[in-house]
């Protein structure tokens, strides 16, 4: 059975421990989880059945019991204009308010409510309902366990207390008299409403605004009148808590209210006296005297400044009608014009003026200055120009006039002007301290008005006596009981049992790190896989049968003396027998006969004379000598001889199990204490013959030169015997093993099926390549092949062990 699917190669080495440049996409394998859960299924299964049947016998022993439901709408539809008068907000309830809702329901005043309404506390029933004998059973089970633990507890606990701990009598008493919330409650009414609340539950009725109400008690009528209490009890509490919460920011209101009235009306108060001390006159309108005087002398000032610039505009126009004098009129080619309002003699005059001079123009035009009536016409010229000269002077004379009053009128307002504005830039800080008195006062008041109008919309609130939560429907006395839910009960605990259980099984999974099949080990390593040894039956003395006694080596003859004479042959004793059997020999059918038989098809094929094979383990098993022992006495049949040596000098394994571990051996041949072929003893009905360990402790039976010794040993032994089997000590923890294996051509590791962790396979070897070459393989000692199958994968060739009973068997021969 070698299985050797991935060869050591350098890339393979190189993957397995890092040496790639990219490491494989970690996925799920829905194969290997398969095999997984059949491999632990008894894990799996066996405690949903234990969970399953113990919750079902709990559920069966527990007593009946019965629920009761009340219904309770939050926002009840009220009439628009009850909403109106009472300030109910009709807007939809978000969930918080329904949760804020679940809450007081299941809170202790509440719950102390419904006592006061039903007087449960007095009830024996409700104080002690029945239990099943499995429940009293568990619980004295549970108070037997810990009352140990509670009498420890209490004897520390009066240990470490301070003998002055407790408070005086006195002062607690009148304290609670004060405040009645401090107040001890009494042991039975807090035990009531601890009942209370484990069988009340809360929970919306669909997506709408109401909630159901529901308790569970053994008895139905206690379920429903609790049911219909808790129902009642929050419809008056919500009305209660709404007229004290009404009532306190009432109170709040008013108290408020006169303090905002006297604010606002010392801040108006503190206005007013503000501007009479400052002078300073407030109108009607709500602005200063000094403010408005400036304004209407701006308006004056601007109002002559326009006047005076008119003025000016007339005086500059009769100046430049009388810059040239008469001469300049009568000079003149063009018309003269006067804009603005001119009297209606100056307008005559112009007219004149300016149409006698245009006849003028024409003439000298069209006929010439020799024209006889030109001279005539410029004498009417220059008397009419006379006559307007006199009238132009006397209206710059009154323009002169009206321009002089018009400047002195702006003077005198700007003047004015000045001086107000002197007057309020002294007033300034006191216009702007004025200005923020009157808004102070004008705030206070606004706010005071406001809070006004709140508080009695909330006086109006308090005597109002409807809410927004009303009850739907009060619960009937169950006729049928609603507990205990036995089925669902065993599935529950069923299903907690195979939680379990498969949280088991995952652990041991995570756990199982150990070699159990060969792509355990060619998977994670670069080693070869040789087969599975699984445990051998005892040989029963009736089993043996006779096998040839190992040949004793021949006598080797003496060189020739230079005479030609020969020395006579010195004889060696036959050597000592001893009657161990081979557990192979006697099962040369089995499963672990043939694993071996791949071994010696392996260490044949790696060749060497003679045939020197190391037998060691990736750690200290004892039982390892067994297989190396077992592969020693089937090597030896039907070969001339075979010679197995324990090297293990530490613990000596193959020694003990033969017995020999008082007998000279390995150990005393490299001390040089004699011939080791002296030192053999045989196995009997064998071909087999074995060195022991030694007597020898510690000197040079521990150095590392042993493993050369051993080289020596097998050189010798070519001739004497077919194959050499050494049982050398682990890879580790100790170096000898390695020490030793450098010396040997070829060597075979056994694991101990599920204890060899498969890190060990990787990373024992991964450091010596060149020790890793000489390796033959692996195979797992110690294998159960009943339970190896639930490793295995479908395809898995390792299935045919147990398939192919014609092939092999346990059967003796």
């Amino acid at each position: 059975m070698p299985r050797d699917l991935k060869p050591f190669e350098g890339a393979a080495y190189g993957s397995y421990h890092g040496g790639g440049s990219a490491a494989p996409v970690q996925t799920i394998d829905l194969r290997r989880v398969m095999v997984a859960l059949r491999r632990q299924r008894l894990t799996i299964l066996l405690p949903a059945v234990l969970l399953g049947g113990l919750g079902l016998a709990y559920a069966m022993a527990k007593p009946e019991t019965y629920s009761a439901h009340s219904s309770l709408l939050l926002d009840s539809n009220v009439n628009r204009s009850v909403q109106q008068a009472g300030g109910i907000d009709s807007a939809g309830l978000p969930s918080e308010r329904i949760e804020n809702a679940r809450v007081v329901l299941e809170s202790d005043k509440l719950a102390y409510d419904v006592l006061d309404r039903t007087g449960l506390q007095d009830n024996a029933s409700f104080m002690d309902p029945p239990r099943s004998g499995f429940t009293s059973a568990i619980g004295q089970g549970i108070s037997a366990v810990l009352r140990p633990v509670a009498w420890v507890r209490d004897k520390i606990t009066l240990l470490v207390t301070p003998a002055e701990v407790g408070a005086p009598a006195g002062p607690v008493a009148d304290s609670a008299r004060m405040d009645p919330s401090i107040a001890p409650i009494d042991p039975r009414l807090r035990l009531a409403a601890m009942r209370l609340r484990g069988g009340v539950e809360v929970f919306r009725v669909g997506q709408s605004s109401a909630v159901a109400v529901s308790f569970t008690s053994h008895d139905p009528v206690i379920a429903a009148e609790v049911a219909n209490a808790y129902a009642d009890a929050y419809v008056q509490d919500i009305l209660v808590t709404n007229a004290d919460s009404v009532g306190q920011t009432n109170a709040w209101m008013r108290t408020r209210l006169d303090e905002l009235q006297a604010q606002a009306q010392a801040a108006a108060d503190a206005a007013e006296r503000f501007a009479t001390e400052n002078g300073l006159v407030a109108l009607s309108s709500g602005g200063l005297l000094t403010e408005q005087a400036l304004n209407e002398l701006n308006s004056s000032l601007t109002a002559a400044l326009t006047e005076a610039a008119r003025a000016q505009a007339v005086l500059d126009t009769y100046d430049r009608a009388v810059a040239g004098g008469v001469e300049g009129l009568t000079d003149s080619n063009s018309s003269l014009a006067i804009g603005g309002d001119v009297s209606e003699e100056l307008r005559a005059r112009l007219d004149t003026y300016n149409d006698v001079r245009a006849r003028l123009q024409r003439l000298l035009s069209t006929s010439g200055p020799n024209h006889p009536q030109v001279a005539g016409l410029r004498r009417t010229l220059a008397t009419t120009a006379e006559r307007l000269f006199v009238e132009l002077e006397a209206k710059r004379a009154e323009a002169q006039s009206t321009l002089d009053v018009a400047n002195a009128r702006v003077a005198a307002l700007q003047q004015s002007v000045e001086q107000a504005s002197q007057r309020n830039s002294a007033q300034a800080a006191n216009l702007v301290r004025l200005r923020a008195l009157q808004e102070e006062a004008a705030t206070l008041s606004a706010i005071y008005q406001q809070t006004l109008t709140r508080s009695q919309e909330i006086e109006q609130q308090q005597s109002f006596p409807v809410s927004n939560v009303r009850i739907l429907s009060y619960a009937q006395v169950p006729a049928s009981p609603s507990g205990p839910a036995v089925l669902r009960t065993a599935l529950a605990a069923t299903l907690l049992g195979l939680f379990f259980g498969m949280g088991i099984a995952a652990w041991r999974e995570w756990r199982d790190r150990a070699l159990r099949t060969g792509d355990d080990l060619t998977d994670h390593s670069g080693l070869r896989f040789l087969g599975h040894l699984p445990v051998l039956p005892r040989v029963r003395p009736s089993r043996l049968r006779p096998v040839p006694a190992p040949q004793v080596p021949a006598p080797v003859p003496p060189a020739e003396t230079p005479k030609g004479e020969t020395l006579p042959v010195p004889s060696r004793a036959r050597p000592p027998v001893i009657p161990v059997p081979v557990p192979v020999i006697h099962y040369p059918d089995s499963v672990y006969a043939e694993t071996l038989r791949h071994v010696r098809l392996a260490a044949e094929a790696a060749g060497g004379s003679p045939p020197v094979t190391g037998v060691t383990s990736f750690h200290p098993y004892g039982g390892r000598s067994s297989v190396a022992f077992n592969l020693a006495g089937q090597l030896g049949v039907g070969l001339r001889s075979v010679l197995l040596i324990d090297a293990d000098s530490r613990a000596r394994g193959l020694s003990r199990m033969l017995g020999l571990d008082r007998k000279p051996g390995l150990t005393d041949a490299v001390a040089g204490r004699g011939d080791w072929k002296d030192m053999l003893v045989g196995i009997a009905d064998t071909n087999l013959a074995v060195l022991p360990c030694g007597l020898e402790q510690g000197g040079a039976s521990d150095d590392l030169l042993t493993g050369r010794i051993l080289g020596q040993i097998a050189a010798e032994a070519g001739g004497d015997f077919s194959r050499v089997i050494v049982d050398v000590p682990p890879l580790y923890p100790v170096a000898q093993g390695r020490a030793i294996l450098q010396e040997l051509p070829q060597f075979l590791i056994v694991a101990e099926w599920g204890r060899t962790p498969r890190s060990m396979a990787e990373t024992v070897l991964a450091e010596d390549p060149q020790l890793q070459a000489h390796c033959l393989g692996v195979v797992y000692d110690r294998v159960n092949l009943r339970h190896l199958r639930s490793y295995l994968m479908p395809e898995a060739m390792e299935n045919y062990l147990s398939r192919s009973k014609d092939y092999l068997s346990l059967k003796g021969r």
